[in-house]
């Protein structure tokens, strides 16, 4: 079932609708316009003017007549579920609306309504059902995630990605609620493109193409680009769609992909802020793509400047440079990463790299805050266990540092670069604490392993000479 415009609907209904708007009695206006959805459910108009009344008639329920509603309402939800059950969905929606005309603050009418719409195959009921149930309850995830599978359905992935962080934000640490805020965000940069005829296997793409020739070339936009001559074809193709009006929000983000594959960083970020603009909302994936390119932007210049100071006439110059901009680079990170973690408050991922870069600016209190909690992320918990004890002892809390490096170290199994750095850490807190014996035994272990690894070699030789 399709939502009908005005000019579908018989002259009949729409001599009653005409009627109802002219109602100045909310509730008779109510009743013609119930008659008229129920008689024809598709009838858009008529159930937008329902709701309007029927919201204005719930705001004004005092407490005793919401407890008298649910009293009249309990015998049609329960007759519109047994209807439901006997596959008869017209039924039940017409117990579904006269529940709703007499409260529509009701949850079990409104998930009534919303089983009603799925039954009829009429998305556009189920989503109106679960709209207004989000309204009034903001914090029910069961109803927030069954509006949200329905937008994805709906190929509305904008709101499906924001009723996803929505979901996300009232389940703190919940890696699930996370992962798919990051599958609505990847749904939501296609949302308006027609990308998945080809997934489907639907030839029905190549259509708006004017060759099969450019078909395929197009297809192989999907594979990885090897070289420059590969990404500026690539570029050379998405810009000449562009120049012709037929740039969807995909050749977008695509060309913005291309662009900072081939270090044409300035336009790069100009495509992605286009994305976001039409896209209504933040993608955390091109929030990234963002800050990606401006850091290989101040990473060039600190390049140019190295280059620059090779000559040792201009080496302070070119250091004095470097410094500065290294510093505007940390700052930049660290604004974006707050800025991340602020809008995603129970991403552990995120709060895992405001983490390192507290710690890589020397602000270990603050790093210790970040790290206490992504720890909860099975992903960072052993390296940011391993941050932990660096901070700790960093702060020459010596004692709490060997317990974080022990912690984590005794849940390291194969002897690769995390276990070699977390056993490094752990024997250079015993050094600072002139535990000698300890310490020579600990750098042992990582020397076995790697005798090439950073220094350890020469400490072993101090220490050796010490003992």
């Amino acid at each position: 079932m399709d939502r009908k415009a005005f000019k579908d609907i018989s002259s009949d209904l729409r001599s009653k609708y005409q009627t109802a708007l002219a109602a100045k009695d909310i509730d008779y206006g109510i009743m013609l316009l119930k008659s008229v959805v129920q008689k024809d459910p598709g009838f858009g108009e008529a159930r937008d003017q329902l709701r309007k009344l029927e919201k204005t008639k719930t705001a004004s329920l005092g407490f005793f007549a919401v407890l008298m509603a649910t009293f009249k309402t309990s015998g049609m939800i329960t007759a519109g579920k047994s209807q439901l059950a006997r596959k008869k969905p017209l039924d039940a929606l017409r117990n579904a609306e006269d529940a709703l005309a007499i409260n529509l603050k009701s949850l079990s009418a409104l998930n009534l309504l919303a089983q009603t719409g799925r039954d009829l195959n009429a998305r556009f009921i189920t989503i109106e059902a679960l709209e207004i149930a989000r309204e009034f309850f903001p914090k029910n995830v069961t109803v927030l995630d069954w509006l949200a599978d329905e937008y994805g359905a709906d190929k509305q992935g904008t709101k499906a990605l924001r009723v996803r962080q929505e979901i996300a934000a009232l389940k703190p640490g919940d890696l699930d609620a996370q992962q798919q805020v990051r599958a609505a965000a990847a749904l939501a940069t296609m949302s308006e493109n027609k990308w998945e005829d080809k997934a489907s296997g639907d030839d029905s793409y190549r259509n708006l193409l004017k060759s099969k020739g450019e078909a395929v070339k197009l297809e192989q936009k999907d594979r990885i680009a090897r070289n420059v001559d590969d990404v500026k074809e690539i570029i050379e193709d998405l810009e000449k769609q562009m120049a012709q009006g037929k740039g969807t929000l995909d050749t977008k983000r695509r060309l913005a992909d291309s662009y900072q594959k081939a270090e044409q960083h300035d336009k790069a970020i100009e495509y992605y802020n286009l994305v976001i603009q039409e896209m209504g909302v933040m993608d955390p994936f091109i929030d990234r793509a963002i800050e990606k390119s401006n850091v290989a932007k101040f990473e060039k210049n600190i390049a140019e400047w190295r280059e620059y100071g090779a000559d040792p006439a201009k080496a302070a110059e070119a250091e004095g440079n470097i410094n500065a901009i290294s510093t505007q680079m940390l700052n930049y990170k660290l604004e974006k990463a707050l800025e991340r973690v602020n809008n995603y408050p129970n991403d552990l991922q995120f709060k895992y790299e405001l983490g390192v870069i507290y710690f890589d600016i020397g602000d270990h209190e603050n790093a210790l805050q970040q790290f206490q909690l992504s720890q909860r992320n099975p992903q960072r918990r052993l390296s940011s266990i391993v941050y932990l004890g660096q901070c700790f002892q960093l702060k020459k809390e010596y004692d709490i540092a060997i317990e974080e490096y022990t912690k984590a170290i005794s849940e390291m199994i194969p002897m690769d670069k995390q276990k070699k750095d977390a056993l490094y850490c752990l024997a250079s807190a015993y050094e600072e604490m002139n535990n000698v014996e300890k310490a020579l035994e600990t750098y042992k272990l990582v020397y076995r392993a790697d005798i090439k690894y950073k220094d350890v070699s020469d400490r072993m030789n101090r220490l050796s000479g010490k003992a």
